[in-house]
């Protein structure tokens, strides 16, 4: 999400290598998540919050915590928008950070309110570079490496929220050992086999081509491959501190390791909703993490609905009407593409 020429697919849909997967798998993962949520209710639903103590402690939050979890999320788009930016900077297209943040907020809002919302956030994306006049190399360089990096800190932070969490870091200890042993006998014992590579895994070539050619579209320096990842981290972690001020903010107190979990597990659970954005299945993912930390209910449910308002329904309001102004703007910083570095 940056470039010599190189032979690259046309940019309009480059891989997502944080997309689930597709197919009937797909279709599978999302009735299983639908199904698991309307048993999560059906059990629950003599134990659910009175909707008066949620909004109690809704009403009640501390107006100094919930500006700060606001200005979090705002430096978490700012993050992400800063990733993009300096990734098409690399790639010789000009993008002033006001404008690099107004994609970030309308790519967002198409992507979490849309059905097929991330292809056609990469389309919408895309579109919007070449009125910048990125060449397609770029687009495609700076689009893959820019999931590229936010998936593996993301899965990063996964491996950190199991491990830091006491009720998980057992499980996940003999999990770990369990695959890197495998793993290691696999490579000591098993035969070699000289089958070309996309006789085993097509998508995994494929994947691996995009990033490869991604790579040779733009020239990386050391400082680059310092950079880009930070931000990519810094982008999740300041999404994180927004929750974690949203629990101040109702005085809720919690461990660092529960809020990341709970993060994780919400974040992970939303791309098998069946709705855009991870509707129900994120609410009900992070909800039940809180709880299991010995969080009453009211109180999960109120940092659940109040970090959801600011991460996704006020990002998305913000997303419209970003999108509504750069449809009216048109390409106003198109200039002459500087050479790559």
């Amino acid at each position: 999400m940056s470039g010599q020429d190189v032979a690259v697919a046309e940019p309009a849909d480059p891989p997502d290598l944080a997309r689930p997967v597709r197919g009937y798998g797909r279709v599978l993962a999302k009735v299983a998540a639908f199904g698991a949520v309307v048993c999560a209710v059906v059990l629950l639903r003599d134990k659910l919050p009175a909707p008066a103590e949620v909004w109690e402690l809704v009403t009640g939050a501390n107006p100094l915590w919930l500006a700060a979890a606001v200005a979090a999320e705002a430096a978490s788009m700012r993050a992400f928008a800063t990733l993009l930016r300096h990734l098409l900077v690399v790639g010789g297209t000009h993008l002033s950070l006001p404008r690099a943040m107004a994609v970030t907020y309308a790519r967002n809002a198409v992507s979490s309110s849309l059905p097929g919302g991330q292809i056609l956030s990469v389309a919408y994306t895309t579109r919007q570079f070449r009125r910048l006049g990125a060449p397609p190399a770029v687009i495609a360089a700076t689009l893959v490496l820019t999931s590229v990096f936010s998936t593996m800190t993301f899965l990063a932070l996964g491996v950190v929220a199991l491990l830091a969490e006491p009720a998980t870091r057992p499980t996940a200890m003999w999990v770990f050992a369990g695959a890197g042993s495998v793993l290691a006998l696999g490579v000591v014992f098993l035969p070699e086999r000289h089958h070309r590579p996309s006789e085993h895994g097509p998508r995994l070539t494929a994947m691996l081509d995009a990033v490869r050619a991604a790579r040779s579209a733009l020239t990386l320096t050391r400082r680059d491959r310092l950079v880009l990842p930070a931000l990519a981290l810094l982008n999740w972690l300041l999404d994180i501190a927004c929750l974690a001020a949203v629990c101040a903010a109702t005085g809720v107190s919690v461990g660092a390791h529960t809020v990341l979990l709970g993060y994780v597990a919400a974040k992970a659970a939303g791309v098998l909703a069946l709705l855009p954005g991870g509707l129900g299945v994120t609410e009900i993912g992070m909800a039940a993490t809180f709880a299991g930390a010995g969080l009453a209910l009211p109180a999960a449910a109120a940092v659940v609905a109040i970090y959801r308002l600011i991460s996704y329904w006020a990002v998305l309001i913000v997303g419209w009407g970003a999108w509504l102004v750069l449809n009216v703007s048109g390409p106003a910083e198109r200039r002459e593409p500087r050479p790559s570095r």
